[in-house]
């Protein structure tokens, strides 16, 4: 199977964070991307936050765990629902969607790849990754609202 090669195996655990660091390194090089890097900043750990709070309210069994199989990935010892690797890399795909178009969908089609591999790797539910993204793209649409009403600005779009 594809997901026990080493370099799948690596990003499908650590993918996210490679996601995650990459997007902060591109924005925080480029100085017209310093509002957007703060932004990213600050949904990523609203997300981890939030995500923290609704494994421990939920506290669902992973699809290995239910399973007795083991898991083609890492990174398995909270709770299943919801995702916080889909959650995470979408908040900040989001940010980075919102205000230069193409990179953003770029990087929410690898936050998808992410995702499905999460499921591939039977360690989290189509439900997990699901609710994961949602849970990312609502923090990220809520904080560019919050930030635009403050600001008194309109959006326009970069490509």
């Amino acid at each position: 199977m594809f997901l026990t090669n080493p370099i799948i195996y690596f990003l499908n655990t650590n993918g996210v964070t490679v996601l995650v660091l990459f997007i902060l390194v591109i924005l925080f090089i480029d100085s017209r991307n310093r509002e957007v890097f703060s932004h990213a900043v600050v949904v990523f750990f609203v997300t981890v936050v939030v995500v923290a709070l609704l494994k421990e309210l939920f506290n669902m069994p992973r699809p290995f765990e239910a399973t007795n199989v083991v898991p083609l990935a890492g990174l398995t010892q909270l709770p299943s629902f919801p995702s916080g690797h889909a959650a995470t890399a979408f908040a900040v795909s989001t940010v980075v969607a919102l205000h230069r178009k193409r990179l953003g969908i770029f990087f929410l089609i690898l936050s998808s790849l992410i995702a499905i591999g999460r499921v591939a790797a039977n360690v989290h539910y189509p439900i997990d990754v699901t609710f994961g993204m949602l849970v990312g793209v609502m923090i990220a649409l809520f904080f560019d609202t919050l930030h635009m009403k403050i600001r008194g600005k309109k959006r326009k779009l970069h490509s």
